[in-house]
């Protein structure tokens, strides 16, 4: 189980890298966690309730859906975000969602304020990363797999739980 919760920690962080170098999160990436979610499950610890975290993803495809097709939210990040519920399960899916909102607020404004106080520190011929650009999207994956750090390491995600790997 160890492995897994490394490659899902890997990917987190794979996440932050490509959303803020890149404003992408790449389908290989989502899709390594959809199909490592059953092996997960095979090798948990503790008993998963499958069928809730699937209809908790099933909810949330449907609110990512409307959410994508008003043109709220990126396909990479409501795409990150139908397969991490699934992971997060149909009974923590509001802490998910509060969790990702919350840090999604906190990096709108930290960007917001970084890239107006560059504006004005820096020559406006520099170029300078992507992210740190005036009216650039906010790369909201951060705050997304932020938010599923979060409760990995909180214990919120039973089947993830650090602890678990060192009980005999």
């Amino acid at each position: 189980m160890s492995l897994v919760l490394f490659y899902v920690l890997f990917s987190m962080f794979a996440v932050i890298f490509y959303d803020s170098t890149r404003f992408i999160i790449p389908n290989w990436l989502v899709g390594s966690l959809l199909l490592l979610y059953p092996l997960a499950i095979l090798l948990s610890p503790v008993t998963i309730d499958w069928q809730n975290d699937l209809l908790g993803m099933l909810i949330a495809f449907a609110i990512g859906y409307v959410i994508f097709a008003l043109r709220l939210m990126g396909g990479g990040d409501v795409k990150l975000i139908i397969v991490l519920s699934l992971w997060v399960g149909l009974h923590k899916m509001t802490d998910f969602g509060f969790y990702f909102v919350v840090l999604g607020g906190a990096l709108s404004i930290a960007l917001l304020l970084i890239r107006k106080i560059i504006s004005l520190v820096v020559n406006k011929n520099t170029k300078l990363p992507r992210i740190f650009r005036k009216k650039e999207p906010v790369p909201y994956g951060l705050a997304i797999a932020g938010a599923f750090l979060l409760m990995i390491f909180a214990g919120e995600i039973a089947m993830l739980n650090p602890q678990l790997l060192f009980v005999h």
